[in-house]
């Protein structure tokens, strides 16, 4: 009996799980924001440069954890590889939203990578290793890249000083971390993406998937 109440009160403690964080696709234009940042902020020229560097998102070339190269768009960069549709998505190892979506983003992968479609993920806040745990957890099969790394204690220090973090607060993202968050390029259009605040809604992605890659609905 005594056991009993014991067991009770300890599920009555046990924190909920996180609710999912579902948003919808947003389609944003760079050169807008980056203007918009520009104005908001005091930017030395040598600092312009990195910015719009950045708003061509190059921080998801180089290497991934795997040791594949990734570049998906960046055509005057090594090892440029075109791809019909990009999804570039900042994630936590700690992310319970994040974790959550992996399955999907496996999923529509594995489906759609053979027509065009090709993921990368770069990984925030994080350690390496608990990020590799959870690329081995979820099976993920597309490449991350080691973005911040900080223990998950520490993790607040680096906060604002992502790129992630300038551009989703330029959008007006006003979430405290911010992962998911996922970037989907077009046919090469880095200038006017599609953005998702959090986890995506299938049914508003999938059917862009299968309009860009030319998939006939079923």
């Amino acid at each position: 009996m005594i056991l009993g109440l014991m067991l009770a009160a300890m599920l009555q403690q046990a924190p909920a799980p996180a609710a999912h964080e579902y948003t919808d696709l947003l389609k944003v234009n760079l050169t807008d924001l980056y203007n918009k940042y520009v104005a908001e902020h005091q930017v030395t020229e040598a600092q312009k440069k990195e910015l719009k560097e950045l708003f061509q998102f190059k921080d998801f070339v180089g290497k991934a954890m795997d040791g594949r190269y990734v570049n998906f768009h960046q055509p005057k960069e090594k090892g440029y590889k075109p791809a019909k549709v990009l999804i570039m998505s900042y994630i936590a190892e700690w992310c319970p939203n994040c974790n959550y979506e992996a399955p999907y983003l496996r999923d529509i992968y594995n489906k759609y990578n053979s027509r065009g479609l090709e993921i990368v993920g770069r990984s925030e806040y994080s350690e390496v290793d608990k990020m590799k745990a959870v690329i081995e957890r979820h099976h993920t099969p597309y490449p991350v890249i080691t973005g911040s790394v900080i223990a998950y204690s520490e993790r607040q220090k680096i906060r604002m000083e992502t790129f992630q973090y300038l551009l989703r607060t330029t959008i007006g993202d006003k979430r405290t971390w911010g992962t998911p968050f996922s970037i989907i390029v077009i046919n090469g259009d880095l200038n006017n993406p599609y953005v998702v605040m959090g986890e995506m809604k299938a049914e508003q992605v999938d059917p862009l998937l299968e309009k860009a890659l030319g998939i006939s609905a079923q």
